[in-house]
């Protein structure tokens, strides 16, 4: 999560300036500022995040992220849509091959907190940073939640309201667990929230 595999993404890359053309070299300064950015605030949180760290750790200048954000709260956004559509991905490849409603939402139900469960410290940035990062960030919040239900629940008869209440559940409890300091347990947590998932249908 706190990487997003971002930095296997960027050491594929050629090193020497000379052999990058300037639409790589772009691209390989955004991702950097991006992965800083999500690793930035898993450390210390986004509140106390600022450009000046986000860009030490990406090792690019002040006029880089300029060039690339407009501000400390576009870059974070930036980087909540990345892990977001990580995850979204991830639940949707998760249905694959299972031939009952149930087993299909117990294993995208899984491979969620399992995503989560790998990187602690970025699921919280994920789960709990994006709170306080201001009324856009919970405006694409809200749309990731969206989407979210619509991988669990594709054309069901569930109404939107157990839609957002499910998917609400389910974020609730993952977030206690992480400001607990349960993160490398969240994967106790994936029967019951299967279970929850499921009994929606009910």
């Amino acid at each position: 999560m706190a990487r997003v595999r971002l930095a296997k993404i960027v050491r594929t890359l050629p090193r020497r300036a000379h052999e990058l053309s300037r639409a790589t070299v772009e691209q390989s300064q955004r991702w950097r500022l991006i992965e800083a950015m999500i690793e930035v605030a898993a450390r210390i949180g986004y509140a106390d995040a600022s450009v000046a760290t986000v860009i030490e750790r990406a090792g690019v200048s002040r006029k880089t992220f300029y060039e690339h954000f407009t501000d400390k709260e576009d870059c974070f956004l930036a980087g909540y849509e990345v892990v977001s559509d990580r995850l979204i991905a991830d639940i949707v490849a998760a249905s694959a091959g299972h031939k009952s409603d149930a087993a299909r939402r117990t294993a995208q139900v899984t491979k969620f907190i399992a995503t989560l469960a790998a990187e602690p410290a970025g699921a919280r940035v994920f789960m709990v940073d994006v709170l306080g990062a201001g009324p856009r960030a919970l405006k694409l919040r809200e749309q990731v939640n969206r989407r979210f239900a619509d991988a669990l629940f594709g054309d069901a008869p569930v109404d939107e309201i157990r839609r957002t209440a499910v998917v609400g559940g389910v974020n609730n409890v993952v977030a206690g667990a992480l400001l607990a300091g349960r993160g490398k347990d969240l994967l106790e947590l994936a029967p019951s929230l299967s279970d929850f998932v499921r009994s929606a249908l009910r």
